[in-house]
């Protein structure tokens, strides 16, 4: 979404971004950041779910061909999992999907990928207004889509 300026330039268009949160760690951290009033874009939403690990690779490209402009996996830290380190399979999944997001175009940018951003609001803060500013020059990914694909969008 592109609004004029108070210049007449374009205005920064906002990113919508989904993000898929372990509710073990990255949820919390959702939470104590909201809790805080730590500023955050307003074009997010978040699911929850019970470990990063269970987020498979469609679930993803889904989220982008419903109109996200970027996608978040979100878990605990590297070795701190609660099911025998299943984010480690989320890690190799994850890099594995950045590969082909960059082969089909969409570019690896538009994954978020990141482990232990839960317990701490302002790193969960952080870490989304870094994904928001990395995301804010890229174009939309409505061009991508196409008009094939006949999915509704991401509201």
């Amino acid at each position: 979404m592109n609004v004029q300026g108070s210049a007449g330039e374009p205005a920064r268009r906002t990113p919508r971004v989904l993000l898929f949160a372990c509710r073990w760690c990255a949820l919390i951290g959702a939470d104590a950041a909201g809790r805080g009033r730590f500023p955050l874009p307003a074009s997010f939403r978040v699911i929850p779910v019970e470990c990063a690990a269970m987020i498979e690779s469609d679930s993803v490209l889904r989220a982008f061909a419903s109109g996200a402009d970027g996608v978040g996996v979100l878990g605990c830290h590297l070795g701190g999992c609660r099911f025998n380190d299943a984010n480690g399979v989320a890690l190799k999944r994850m890099e594995t999907l950045g590969d082909l997001l960059e082969a089909v175009g969409i570019g690896r940018r538009r994954l978020l990928l990141s482990f232990g951003t839960g317990h701490e609001g302002h790193q969960f803060a952080g870490v989304l207004r870094t994904f928001y500013a990395e995301l804010e020059p890229l174009p939309p990914l409505s061009a991508w889509r196409g008009p094939l694909l006949n999915t509704p969008t991401f509201r």
